[in-house]
Formats: C-alpha cells, sequence, structure tokens
C-alpha cells in the first residue's frame, strides 16, 4: 500500500489503533502522490497528545525496519507544509471517536 511493504504498513496501522494517543495520521510525499522511489522515506503527518508525541517517534522508528521516517506533528506545521498535506495528504489512520 502506498508504495510501503504490506507488513510494514499492517504493523503501522496496528501501532496507531493500540496507541491511544493518536488521533490521526495523514501519509504525505513522495509515498502519498506514488511518485517514491525505493529509498524514499515514509512522511507522516501525526495528530496526537501532547503527552504521547514523545515515544511515537521511537515506537515508529523500531516498527518500519529499513525505511526511513520523517514525522511531523500536526500542531507544529508551518503554513506552507500544511497547506502541502492538506493538499496532497492520505489520511491512513484516523481513531473512531
Amino acid at each position: 500500500m502506498y508504495d510501503i511493504e504490506k507488513p510494514v504498513y499492517e504493523n503501522l496501522i496496528d501501532y496507531f489503533r493500540q496507541h491511544t494517543g493518536i488521533i490521526q495520521v495523514i501519509l504525505f510525499g513522495s509515498r502519498a502522490k506514488n511518485t517514491a522511489s525505493f529509498n524514499s522515506d515514509i512522511d507522516l503527518c501525526i495528530a496526537a497528545g501532547e503527552s504521547s508525541k514523545a515515544d511515537i517517534k521511537e515506537s515508529i522508528d523500531a516498527l518500519i525496519g529499513v525505511y526511513s521516517c520523517d514525522i511531523v506533528f500536526a500542531d507544529e506545521l508551518n503554513r506552507a507544509l500544511s497547506n502541502q498535506i492538506e493538499r496532497d495528504g492520505i489520511v491512513i489512520y484516523k481513531a473512531e471517536s
């Protein structure tokens, strides 16, 4: 899915589901635009509670194996990046309300 190996994608989604602090995850960048090469990183924009941010990056890095991951948090975005994510991003996870 989205140029991410299926087991890695499934591990990420399982992690998001189990982590109660994660509200929404948006994939953006080359993998969302389907222009990724083999060594492209995974760009994720995460909406999460403040107390959750510290362990999220470490946990995701451990899950994705050989991929590199660039994680940004929704409440810390500058205007240009926010616009790019809004335009090109794909919601891959949204917590149930």
